[in-house]
């Protein structure tokens, strides 16, 4: 079963986007592409600053599908449920 998130910005995030991660696009494969959830997107970024930054971009803008690229190492892609 699911744990509860104890923060209301990842649950939103969570309930409305499926998040994919690429670690160093350029020399992996599309297809070694990860799920992950907005929790553990801090595992990946390591900074929390920019997870925020993303999130309300994220929320404030209202786009189905948005995709960064974080100092060329990891590409993170918001896919609208």
């Amino acid at each position: 079963m699911a744990k509860k998130s104890d923060n209301p910005t990842n649950a939103l995030i969570n309930r409305n986007f499926i998040i994919r991660v690429l670690e160093n696009p350029k020399e992996n494969d599309v297809k070694k592409t990860k799920l992950t959830s907005a929790n553990k997107l801090s595992n990946y970024l390591n900074d929390e600053e920019i997870k925020i930054k993303l999130f309300k971009r994220i929320l404030d803008e209202g786009k189905d599908k948005y995709t960064f690229l974080i100092r060329n190492r990891l590409k993170i892609d918001f896919q609208s449920k």
